[in-house]
C-alpha cells in the first residue's frame, strides 16, 4: 500500500500542534492536536489522518475526513501503521461535521 500524502497548507503549517498518544483496545494511537491559549480539548466526531515526516506535517486521504466512528478510526490507524516508515510518525486530527 502507497499512501499519497498532501502537505500542510500555508495556514495550516502557522499553527503550533502537539502530539499526544493514547492506547485503545490495543492500538497505540498518535492524536495531532492544534496548541491554543484556550487548552481545550479535541472535539468532533470526524477523523483525519496525517503523518509527521521530519518535523513537516502532511495529511493522508487529501485531507479529507474518512473516519466517522471510533471504530472505523482504529482500523484505518492501525492499517496506517503497518506501512508507516521508521521516520514516520502517523497521527489522527478530530474534526466537527463538515
Amino acid at each position: 500500500m502507497n499512501l499519497k500524502t498532501t502537505p500542510f497548507s500555508i495556514s495550516e503549517n502557522k499553527k503550533k500542534y502537539a502530539l499526544s498518544t493514547f492506547e485503545e483496545m490495543g492500538v497505540t494511537i498518535n492524536i495531532l492536536n492544534e496548541v491554543t491559549k484556550y487548552h481545550k480539548i479535541p472535539s468532533g466526531n470526524f477523523y483525519k489522518f496525517g503523518v509527521v515526516v521530519e518535523g513537516n506535517y502532511y495529511w493522508y486521504f487529501n485531507s479529507t475526513p474518512v473516519a466517522n466512528d471510533r471504530t472505523k478510526m482504529r482500523e484505518i490507524f492501525t492499517a496506517i501503521l503497518m506501512v508507516t516508515k521508521p521516520n514516520e510518525v502517523p497521527f489522527i486530527y478530530k474534526v466537527k461535521r463538515l
